[in-house]
């Protein structure tokens, strides 16, 4: 018997290459769109939400996100202020995403085709932001002046260009208009999308590049990873990752984290850089679960197969015996906050770039007085500095002369924007997805709530003498994990409302994942539940020991033997 194929992938394969009905419903004076369109809009980077906070009222005001694909992070000074100006047809912040994105949130229907379209004039898109396809590639994002990093953007560029999808309906629906309406379906299909075929991807596919020893794209979080091999400044192979994925679902028991699997190693070429992802692409097309969207990742593929016969379908595809991976060492996961010599100008004076905390990656103007957009726009508008987006959020703003150095320095502390070494150290580096009221994936609260969940985390640090202690953070407001929290030293997931899950023991060099600590945790109890296991870190570290390797050292099932007998008589 046939396995029926889920709604999402009927909808794929009527959408007439990804049409659908958008155009004429964008004609219409509805308000929002159909579902059968928003099943297609994803691919054209959009997502219809309403304001889950005014629906508790009984109102709905739907709106969209919109997202913008930015390849490797990167910004002309005029696509961000670009950008900045677009912001005031959504709610007047840009959002950087952990792939390097910005998001644009409460644009209402009547302002999208606007949006799009301005965003395409300044060479950008946000086609295959979201949707079953190959998303914004991501890599290292710190402009250091080197030759290795100009080689690493072009990797970046190819890859991010040469799987988009081909088909025009994108073109049509937001450029020009006149067609999308009339195309018919072709006699052959694969003639339009050589790659995907006429239903896509069974679920999204994301790649990722980074240096060897600087993991801050969480590289084994990704479908497929690229490490560089670097000698005398130049890349001269990649070692290559398949199977990684941070997402799993509520209540599907084979659903689950997994981090990529080293697979082979290759050349330098651009060429084989991309036919090794176009063929670890068509695995996922053609083996991913097309009947359960919940298990329809590559990683699940991996799970079922191992990665040695993994490698032979690999190799099959390729047509050729690849190289075994290379073994790979890390010592970093960190942005590069701060000022950092980027290089050298040709009369000889240093170039700067400036690593600026974005808190949860919102760039707006807070009540607080930290001005982060106005101070950024400043520094950009004045400067004409190229800005890029990390995949932990913040952004770097670079090619600083000497002598605007101190300037900018002002500028940023004119606009009340911290300097990392002001930051308590919790806060430095935690990230959290925006969850509600936005997010209609969400249980629960996350970007709201994390502030004050790092000041409590920072008190009880403080309080035991670990006040300059580093620890990653990352919280979501529901299991899919956006923000990575299972590779983080503590995660804290959304499980139900006001209820969250506690997991320990990853690290920020993202090569091991945390485990499950505590199930059901009210929002309000997650400083009880973490402070015996911060005492006995305290009391019970190795020298210069992580908190995250503690846990992963000391154990799970011990650190929960410890703690709830704790728990039971505070309760």
């Amino acid at each position: 018997m046939d396995k029926v194929l889920s709604s999402a992938e009927q909808a794929k394969a009527s959408s007439r290459f990804l049409r659908g009905d958008i155009p004429e419903e964008l004609a219409n004076d509805s308000d929002l769109f159909s579902k059968s369109a928003t099943a297609v809009l994803k691919f054209h980077g959009i997502y219809q939400q309403d304001d889950r906070d005014l629906r508790k009222t009984g109102l709905k005001q739907h709106s969209a996100m919109v997202r913008v694909g930015v390849p490797g992070g990167l910004l002309t000074p005029e696509q961000y202020l670009a950008l900045d100006t677009l912001s005031e047809k959504g709610d007047g912040s840009l959002r950087i995403t952990t792939r390097q994105d910005i998001q644009f949130h409460y644009v209402f229907k009547k302002n999208i085709h606007e949006v799009i379209n301005t965003i395409n004039k300044n060479l950008l898109t946000t086609l295959a932001a979201c949707g079953d396809v190959a998303r914004n590639t991501v890599c290292s994002a710190a402009p250091f002046d080197r030759p290795v990093e100009q080689q690493l953007e072009s990797y970046v560029k190819l890859i991010g260009r040469s799987l988009k999808p081909k088909t025009q309906a994108y073109y049509e629906v937001w450029v020009g208009g006149e067609k999308a309406a009339s195309v018919e379906q072709p006699d052959n299909p694969w003639q339009v999308e050589p790659v995907y075929g006429p239903t896509y991807l069974p679920r999204k596919f994301k790649i990722g590049f980074t240096y060897e020893g600087d993991n801050a794209t969480d590289v084994y979080s990704n479908d497929v990873g690229f490490v560089p091999h670097v000698e005398e400044g130049r890349i001269v192979g990649f070692t290559v990752l398949a199977g990684g994925g941070m997402g799993q679902s509520a209540g599907v028991k084979q659903s689950h984290p997994r981090l990529a699997d080293p697979i082979c190693y290759i050349g330098p070429s651009s060429e084989e850089v991309l036919e090794i992802a176009t063929a670890i692409l068509t695995i996922h097309r053609d083996f991913g679960d097309r009947t359960n969207r919940r298990l329809a990742r590559l990683k699940y593929v991996l799970d079922a197969w191992g990665p040695l016969k993994f490698k032979e379908e690999l190799e099959g595809r390729v047509g050729r015996e690849l190289a075994p991976p290379r073994e790979l060492k890390w010592n970093r996961g960190s942005d590069y906050l701060g000022w950092h010599r980027q290089g050298t100008a040709p009369d000889g004076t240093p170039v700067w770039f400036v690593g600026v905390r974005v808190i949860s990656g919102r760039i707006k103007d807070f009540e607080d007085g930290s001005r982060v957009r106005s101070g950024l726009r400043a520094i950009v508008e004045q400067f004409h500095t190229d800005v890029r987006f990390t995949s932990l959020q913040n952004a770097y703003l670079s090619n600083i002369r000497e002598a605007d150095k101190p300037r900018v320095a002002a500028l940023l502390r004119e606009h009340g924007i911290a300097e990392p070494e002001q930051l308590p150290p919790v806060l430095r580096h935690a990230m959290s997805c925006p969850a509600l009221p936005t997010c209609g994936q969400a249980i629960t609260e996350s970007e709201r709530i994390m502030p004050q969940v790092v000041d409590e985390l920072q008190s009880e640090l403080n309080s035991v003498g670990l006040s300059e202690q580093v620890l990653h953070l990352r919280t979501t407001g529901c299991p899919n994990g956006c923000a990575r929290p299972y590779t983080a030293e503590i995660g804290i997931v959304g499980a139900s409302v006001g209820m969250y899950s506690l997991y320990l023991g990853g690290t920020p060099l993202g090569t091991r994942l945390a485990q499950l600590f505590a199930q059901n945790v009210k929002r309000e109890d997650i400083p009880d539940r973490l402070r015996p296991v911060i005492h006995y870190y305290r009391d019970h570290r190795e020298t210069d020991e992580e908190f995250g390797d503690f846990c992963h050292r000391v154990g799970i099932q011990a650190l929960k033997g410890m703690t709830e007998p704790a728990l039971a008589v505070t309760q």
